[in-house]
């Protein structure tokens, strides 16, 4: 059971919000774009570290406690 004194579970749930705010709004953003553009958009770089953080908060969840 996840303990409501650890502020740990609420990061990975905030940031999973973001992360999946953050792919939508790029879905959109695809879609609206008529040219290809090699460069990359800020908002990919910030979803990749996002991706990244959230990989590591669940893993140290995962280390820390039993689910």
């Amino acid at each position: 059971m996840i303990e409501l004194t650890s502020s740990l579970p609420f990061i990975l749930l905030l940031n999973s919000i973001v992360i999946i705010g953050l792919i939508l709004s790029q879905n959109d953003s695809a879609k609206d774009s008529a040219t290809s553009n090699s460069s990359i958009n800020p908002f990919e770089r910030f979803t990749w570290g996002s991706l990244i953080l959230q990989f590591s908060l669940l893993l140290i969840k995962i280390k820390t406690n039993d689910f």
